[in-house]
């Protein structure tokens, strides 16, 4: 695999587990050194242990909650005493629930947001003004959703919250783009994890998705790090403020009727 990383320093919040673990060992297959941000420490330091025997990347592991601005601060300066730097964020730690509207209480909703929309406006506020404040560039991956897109039954919380992070990445990277600071996101359709494999396997879900998605199988981590990859590496040095889809082409095609509905 081609180095294009090599000498940088990449922040990835929830990086234990699922894409947040396949995203922050793709940028240390490429050279980077990463740092595991996660609320859970000893996951986050079994990955980041794993990570570095695979990659022989310099690693740390970081307790964090994303929500909260003093735990995000503490993480900046554990990544600034370890590597004098930062030059990567990836903002993945996020959640997912159902629950219909009609029932929806209000701290469903509330926890909802300030997981998978609030931590990116505070992770990325915490890291800009660094970059800011010694003028130098940085890049930030956003993960969204489809979600915020297209829409599904019982989840308005989350559409809304991915919707937000898409908005909010577009008008950043018109705000950072004088600075040399890069933001952008990613979109994952249906991504096959420990946290959705068991809907996934639903026969009464998974026939109906798949003849959704014109390449007929969902995405793995491994997709989804790969265009993270992209967008953070200098081969992306002209593109700001871009949502790319990791969906298999389903995206545009979820409020077709498929075939086997015809």
């Amino acid at each position: 695999m081609v180095e294009r990383m090599t000498g940088k320093v990449a922040i990835v919040t929830g990086a234990a587990q699922g894409i947040g673990r396949a995203i922050a060992r793709r940028l240390a297959a490429e050279g980077a050194a990463v740092v595991f941000a996660d609320l859970n420490l000893p996951a986050a330091e079994a990955t980041a242990a794993a990570v570095h025997a695979d990659t022989d990347a310099p690693s740390l592991a970081v307790q964090v909650d994303v929500t909260d601005r003093a735990g995000v601060e503490a993480m900046l300066a554990a990544t600034l005493e370890r590597f004098g730097r930062v030059d990567i964020l990836v903002n993945n730690a996020g959640i997912f629930g159902n629950a219909r509207f009609e029932a929806m209480t209000d701290d469903q909703w509330q926890r909802m947001l300030n997981v998978n929309l609030t931590s990116v406006f505070l992770v990325s506020q915490v890291v800009v003004r660094h970059w800011l404040a010694h003028k130098t560039p940085g890049a930030i991956v956003n993960i969204a959703s489809i979600s915020g897109i297209v829409s599904f039954t019982d989840s308005s919380h989350y559409a809304a919250a991915k919707m937000g992070v898409i908005g909010l990445t577009r008008s950043l990277a018109m705000e950072m783009g004088p600075h040399g600071i890069r933001v952008n996101a990613v979109a994952p359709g249906i991504i096959a994890t420990e946290m959705t494999r068991r809907s996934l396997e639903a026969p009464e879900l998974s026939g109906g998705w798949l003849r959704r998605i014109p390449q007929h199988r969902y995405g793995t981590p491994e997709d989804v790090a790969a265009g993270v990859a992209f967008l953070a590496s200098d081969d992306a040095a002209y593109v700001n403020g871009e949502l790319l889809f990791i969906d298999g082409g389903g995206t545009f095609a979820w409020d077709k009727p498929s075939d086997a509905e015809r």
